[in-house]
């Protein structure tokens, strides 16, 4: 009976959404926050989850949308066993590389290097000719956690933890895995990447489509986030792509602001034909150097480092990055396998 009721509350937003060009509306905050509480609670339909999302796909989700729904996510995942430890960076990473390698990996790992406890949680899509950082991460010989204990083990001992969605939450996991089903990305891409699920201090978003990089940064002020940096990435994920310039959002203390950073590589220097991952290991420890990947990394770090330590220039966030991969530990791969 319960069910049913709870199905019945759900399809109220499910007309909201689907009522015709004239008819139709979309949600208020408070509306998609207790929307997307009902399908955590796993009271909703599938069928009827899916035709939610898809008629919010069709139109792309508003700010206030996007707001409830992570407002619900992280009323949800806060009623979760807490880590017992402070986390100061978030990094989503569910994009996957299509032509590149994951360099944006070695720009954690590097910050992790000088001491920042780091979080990266993604999702894996098998079939997609994508690299996912999951896969990379696991090849590399580095852990992947399944639990909060887990991730408290690996910050205490590398300052880097990495956990896929399902294990942090399993009905995020089935939500993104709705893609399979229907074909195409839904919001949900929008809310894992806003979730900051282990309340890090501060939390970077990678996003792909044009506008989006607005919309998180719009939506993180309405939740009153401490600070984010939000930019169109390599793929989407949180990684500067040298070969383009690049516009960061960036969401501190209270205040919005942009900037831009010119391309740092005027020639297409990326080599997709060879995804091997030997070339992140040897880049990393310095036996050669990557012409993509030396750049990628270093924007990468910078961008992130103006974020963590209040650097606005471009000019000071390069000197930050070139300190931290300074100090790298060049052994550290050696070290994991």
């Amino acid at each position: 009976m319960r069910e049913k009721l709870a199905a019945n509350d759900f399809t109220q937003y499910v007309q909201i959404l689907g009522r015709g060009k004239k008819g139709a509306r979309s949600l208020t905050t408070e509306e998609a926050e207790h929307a997307m509480s009902l399908m955590l609670s796993g009271q909703v339909a599938p069928e009827q989850s899916g035709a939610f999302w898809m008629l919010i796909r069709i139109r792309e989700e508003t700010v206030e949308e996007t707001v409830g729904f992570t407002k619900a996510t992280r009323a949800y995942l806060a009623k979760q066993k807490s880590l017992g430890t402070k986390v100061d960076l978030d990094w989503p990473a569910y994009a996957g590389k299509r032509n590149e390698l994951p360099w944006f990996l070695l720009a954690a790992l590097a910050l992790a290097n000088t001491g920042v406890k780091i979080v990266m949680h993604g999702h894996t899509f098998d079939g997609e000719n994508r690299i996912y950082v999951e896969q990379s991460i696991q090849q590399l010989g580095l852990a992947i956690s399944h639990s909060r204990e887990d991730i408290t083990r690996e910050l205490e001992n590398r300052n880097f933890a990495y956990i896929p969605l399902a294990q942090i939450d399993k009905s995020l996991g089935h939500m993104m895995d709705l893609k399979y089903v229907l074909g195409l990305r839904s919001p949900v891409n929008t809310v894992v990447r806003m979730m900051n699920p282990f309340c890090a201090s501060h939390s970077v978003h990678g996003v792909f489509h044009r506008g989006y990089d607005e919309l998180h940064l719009s939506a993180c002020e309405l939740l009153r986030d401490a600070s984010v940096l939000v930019f169109r990435g390599g793929n989407g994920e949180a990684e500067v792509n040298p070969e383009r310039d690049v516009t960061l959002g960036k969401w501190q203390n209270g205040v919005a602001s942009w900037s831009d950073w010119p391309k740092a590589e005027k020639e297409h220097k990326r080599l997709k034909d060879n995804l091997d991952l030997s070339r992140l290991t040897d880049h990393w420890c310095g036996a050669q150097l990557d012409q993509f990947g030396e750049q990628a990394v270093r924007q990468t770090i910078a961008s992130v480092a103006g974020l963590l330590y209040g650097e606005t220039s471009h000019e000071g966030c390069l000197v930050l990055a070139d300190d931290i991969w300074s100090k790298r530990d060049k052994g550290f791969f050696d070290n994991v396998f």
